[in-house]
């Protein structure tokens, strides 16, 4: 039985083109997770779970790095990702 995660973790995938939606990822065959970009501990709902909207695919590296995992290229990265946000908001 496919689960409603399951199958929304096969949209974000075909929309992502099986590759890491981080803007300058070069990570290339690696296993991708499944991120929500507003978490319940964020402040998301709990309805925001399972909206694709809400998610991105994104390799562990990244992963890692945007829900603050990890600090490597951290202030490189996040100028990519706070660009990327305003490229989005101005337009």
């Amino acid at each position: 039985m496919t689960t409603q995660l399951q199958q929304m973790r096969e949209i974000a995938l075909e929309r992502a083109n099986n590759r890491c939606e981080w803007p300058t990822c070069i990570n290339y065959d690696q296993r991708l997770e499944m991120a929500h970009l507003v978490d319940i501990g964020m402040g998301g709902s709990k309805t925001r779970k399972y909206d694709i909207e809400n998610v991105a695919m994104l390799c562990k590296l990244h992963h890692d790095l945007y829900d603050g995992r990890s600090i490597s290229l951290a202030k490189k990265e996040y100028r990519v990702l706070l660009q990327s946000y305003l490229d989005y908001a101005r337009n």
